[in-house]
């Protein structure tokens, strides 16, 4: 096997990342954990990326980079992910002869299960969770403050659990707490840049960024993020579930243009409708359910971005119920003090992110909890 000069560079800056994030965990407090986890995040990457640079791969070199990344997302805090991990070890393991797996797993095999041992006897101590299967949405409000705990702790032990993050994310959109939902978003983003569902979650916090611009985020800002996400997809498609994330940024971008008197406005109804169109001819990973509510969104966009002079008359009487049911009507007492395209954007996140519930991520951590 040749090796690729370029795979050789990238297990080199694979291993710096592991050195800053070795020396970020000897911290201990909360920010070095989880900017420790990111980083052997990017190291358990680099090791795939690198291993696809080659041709011919030997099977013990194989063997040898799904250790690595295993290890990586385990010392990254990531025991879901390094489960997925741990089974690409066990198929590497059986191409080569048992003493020489052995000789590569010695480390691995004790650490792996330690860690999946740990965060079982965590969801033993998390009922409330664990029993609405993470989807906070479904927890009565009288176990929400037994569930916030449950989760916190959590969080703490595993702050590299990008689910964690995003039932964060849903406890903190549901209690209005929207400068939360944007952290933590951008902290699972930030575990999973890959992830589509989590591309999705990051264009509802531009929405949200353009809607309530704050200190954090500008809206000039969050449009500019909003033009590099329109770039990258018009170069690469994505999953189907990213372009219903970007038509309701671009709606969001609209709205407020529009009650602006914003020239702008026509660019981003446009770009709203083109992800519509797009998503309409893509599948998604993350649920079979996605089609049908880009099917059910497309009209809705249409509407909105090329009738604008119907949109008084429809916020503040159909849309309320006939189209974001009881999103936007929880939202009405506010919608009397606040600009109607902020409210309305809220409620449209509010509902994009029902649609966006981490159904595979979230099966696999209800699965693991409940076989403990």
């Amino acid at each position: 096997m040749k090796m690729h000069d370029g795979y050789l560079a990238l297990l080199a800056s694979g291993g710096k990342r592991k050195l800053r994030a070795n020396s970020l965990l000897a911290y201990g407090d909360e920010e070095s954990r989880f900017e420790a986890a990111v980083l052997f995040h990017e190291a358990a990457d680099i090791e795939r990326r690198a291993l696809a640079l080659l041709e011919d791969v030997e099977p013990e070199t194989r063997l040898r980079a799904a250790v690595e990344r295993c290890a990586c997302l385990v010392m990254g805090l990531d025991v879901v992910e390094a489960a997925r991990a741990f089974r690409e070890v066990e198929e590497a393991s059986a191409a080569v002869p048992q003493e020489t797996a052995n000789a590569h797993r010695d480390r691995l095999d004790p650490l792996y299960f330690a860690a999946r041992q740990d965060l079982t006897e965590l969801l033993k101590r998390a009922p409330v969770l664990v029993s609405s299967r993470f989807r906070w949405e479904q927890i009565a409000e009288t176990d929400r403050s037994r569930a916030r705990a449950e989760l916190d702790a959590l969080l703490q032990r595993f702050p590299g659990e990008s689910t964690f993050h995003l039932v964060d994310a849903r406890a903190a959109l549901d209690e209005r707490r929207f400068d939360d939902l944007g952290r933590a978003v951008r902290r699972a983003h930030r575990l999973c840049p890959d992830n589509p569902l989590l591309r999705a979650y990051m264009l509802l916090v531009i929405a949200q960024s353009i809607a309530y611009p704050g200190s954090a985020t500008t809206r000039e800002e969050a449009e500019a993020e909003l033009d590099r996400t329109y770039q990258e997809l018009s170069r690469e498609p994505a999953d189907g579930v990213v372009y219903l994330g970007f038509m309701t940024a671009s709606l969001a971008a609209f709205l407020a243009a529009f009650y602006a008197g914003e020239d702008a406005a026509e660019v981003h109804g446009k770009r709203a409708r083109w992800a519509a169109e797009i998503a309409a001819q893509r599948r998604s990973i993350v649920s079979a359910d996605i089609g049908k509510y880009i099917e059910a969104a497309g009209p809705f966009i249409g509407l909105l971005t090329t009738q604008p002079q119907m949109l008084t008359a429809v916020i503040e009487n159909t849309l309320r119920e006939a189209l974001l049911n009881s999103d936007i009507g929880r939202a009405s007492g506010e919608s009397l003090q606040q600009p109607k395209a902020a409210s309305l954007i809220r409620g449209v996140i509010s509902q994009a992110s029902r649609w966006l519930t981490p159904s595979a991520e979230l099966a696999e951590l209800s699965e693991l909890a409940l076989a403990a």
